[in-house]
């Protein structure tokens, strides 16, 4: 092997990985979903949900933007990645830490294998958190890249929480109510890791996808210092005076923040090249459906918990299953179909010359089984989110039936993007 090819093996082997346990993981938390189906209509506060929600936010959702960034970052700055080495050592870390944080909160152990769990996960995500400061740090500056390292920042800090939440099980050294904190660990996480995170990473996506017109980045400077200081605000507030009306500025100033995203991407839809939406263009669109109904239903949280009423718990289940099966597990099941096929396209097809056909990235994935995770997707949005509204287990069973096969189904398709080979032509 030519040396100069070695790094971009290294490259593609590291991010492939994070994709595909990442999709097991999918497949993983569907089946855990199925079995604690009944307790979803109770109290967010369960250790099987507790379970659920980690695998979903970790196992799923953090895994695969793992990757994603491994390969973004370096064409964001045009350098190569500081180091695959602190890569694999920190998805050494992650994997067991997470086995045994899942396992310990499913049975609710919180003795030394749930420490140690989250241990080994604040050292993987530290790890993570340092590959990518190491790798910005040979570059430039860029709005995208202040966005990704910002977020990993949220991330460091949130398993840095999330630890010490654990350890209190056990030895209660925190002075403040457990709820307070895990309010703000799960907003740490979902906007200060997710939310930056994504506006970053598809404000430079999504425009490269449509092939828009070049845009100018004052919106998303405006969202990026929005977003952050409207989620300081909320975390310092909440902290000392727990929800409050001034919890509803903090939310607007966050809100103002997407609204200047969404902008800069309606400024991308309107100028692109490409008019067609394709299906995972589609499951992103349909992602962008859920966000909107969970900050239309963030309000009401507020509202209710200032009253102590017993429905800001309802809510609040509600909230972080549009935010986390809905809004991120929609914009995960498109976008990885625009993601890895590329990946995989650029290492083995993209100087393919000879007898092979050339395939282009689109070619790489089943379309059939793509358009039946999306048809089952949208049959788990209504369903599942009905029966979480109305407390009908049925309703929620049903819909988390079709989450099951479409879990099934987009293991099936990654495979198939991984396995496949160049035909030859006669």
């Amino acid at each position: 092997m030519n040396t100069s090819e070695r790094p971009a093996l290294d490259l593609y082997k590291l991010v492939v990985v994070h994709y595909l346990v990442s999709a097991l993981c999918f497949v993983g938390l569907a089946v855990m979903l199925m079995i604690t189906a009944g307790n979803l209509t109770g109290h967010y506060f369960h250790p099987q949900i507790l379970a659920v929600t980690h695998m979903a936010a970790l196992g799923w959702g953090t895994l695969i933007v793992f990757g994603a960034i491994y390969q973004l970052l370096p064409v964001i700055l045009e350098t190569e990645l500081y180091s695959y080495k602190l890569g694999w050592l920190s998805l050494g870390l992650f994997i067991p830490g997470l086995t045994l944080l899942v396992c310990s909160f499913w049975h609710f152990q919180p003795g030394l294998l749930m420490q140690c769990g989250s241990i080994l996960l604040l050292s993987g995500i530290t790890l993570f958190g340092l590959n990518v400061f190491l790798t910005a740090k040979q570059n430039r500056d860029d709005i995208h890249q202040e966005f990704i390292i910002t977020a990993c920042i949220w991330l460091m800090a949130t398993a840095l929480l999330g630890a010490l939440l654990v350890f209190n099980f056990r030895y209660a050294f925190l002075q403040k109510d457990h709820l307070l904190f895990l309010k703000l660990h799960a907003h740490m996480g979902l906007a200060g890791w997710f939310l930056i995170l994504i506006t970053g990473v598809s404000s430079k996506l999504i425009p490269m996808f449509l092939v828009s017109k070049v845009q100018k980045n004052s919106l998303l400077t405006w969202s990026y210092y929005l977003m952050n200081a409207g989620l300081l605000l909320f975390i310092t507030d909440t902290y000392f005076f727990g929800l409050n009306l001034k919890s509803y500025v903090a939310a607007v100033i966050v809100f103002a923040g997407i609204v200047c995203w969404m902008l800069f991407l309606s400024r991308c839809f309107r100028s692109r090249i490409r008019k067609t939406i394709d299906l995972p263009m589609s499951h992103s669109v349909l992602s962008f459906v859920m966000l909107g109904a969970a900050i239309i239903i963030l309000p009401v949280i507020i509202f209710n918990a200032v009253k102590a009423d017993q429905k800001a718990v309802d809510y609040t289940t509600l909230y972080g299953a549009l935010l986390l099966m809905g809004w991120i597990s929609s914009l995960i099941l498109g976008q990885t179909f625009k993601t890895l096929p590329y990946i995989v396209w650029t290492r083995h097809y993209q100087h393919l010359t000879g007898s092979a056909i050339t395939p282009m990235p689109a070619d790489l994935f089943n379309h059939k089984i793509l358009r039946a995770q999306f048809i089952l997707f949208l049959f788990f949005t209504v369903m599942f989110y009905a029966g979480l509204f109305y407390k009908s287990v049925v309703w929620i069973v049903a819909g988390l039936v079709c989450i099951f096969m479409v879990a099934i189904l987009y293991f099936i398709n990654v495979i198939a993007v991984l396995l496949h080979s160049p035909s030859i032509k006669k």
